[in-house]
């Protein structure tokens, strides 16, 4: 499968786990407005809260919607055992990011904005970057890191819109394949 094929299929991953985040939050704060309305048939107008707890059977906060230190709106997913999986917030130029986690904690993929558009990256299990999608002032970017962390590969446009790629060893050591004649 190709670099390209994969970073379609985590898009449209990332797009269906976004929408399903966001139809589930919807859902849980209705059901939370209800029990704390005593309102069983969910007949409500405004809801207003700086946080909402949403806790499981054992009692265990598995969603939180909350404000982050910026002002913007923040809401995490966690496992019954404490462990994020999923956090959708905004950067500090207020534009919006989603992340999603690994069983360890950390980071497995992060979606955001970009001055110039969007970015995608993935993580290894180690948390080390793995491959980053993203834009420049010429267009599209796309890194690739090896097994250690090491950047040795490079795809982007450049000043004259033509494609450059870069590939290198992991001592940062390579060579620029540029399009021409």
């Amino acid at each position: 499968m190709t670099m390209e094929q994969r970073m379609d299929q985590l898009e449209k991953r990332n797009k269906r786990l976004t929408v399903a985040l966001t139809m589930t939050v919807v859902a849980m704060a209705a059901v939370v407005t209800m029990a704390a309305t005593g309102d069983k048939d969910g007949r409500f107008d405004t809801v207003t809260a700086r946080h909402i707890w949403v806790k499981n059977d054992a009692g265990d906060i598995v969603v939180t919607l909350g404000v982050a230190d910026n002002g913007n709106g923040l809401i995490y997913t966690q496992s019954a055992k404490g462990k994020d999986l999923v956090m959708l917030g905004s950067t500090v130029d207020d534009q919006g990011t989603v992340a999603t986690y690994q069983p360890n904690g950390k980071k497995l993929v992060s979606l955001g904005a970009t001055m110039g558009g969007g970015s995608v990256t993935t993580y290894q299990p180690n948390g080390k970057e793995l491959t980053a999608l993203g834009t420049s002032p010429n267009g599209g970017l796309v890194y690739v890191y090896n097994k250690t962390g090491e950047h040795i590969v490079q795809m982007h446009a450049d000043e004259y819109g033509n494609g450059v790629v870069w590939a290198g060893n992991r001592k940062g050591m390579g060579r620029t394949l540029q399009p021409g004649p």
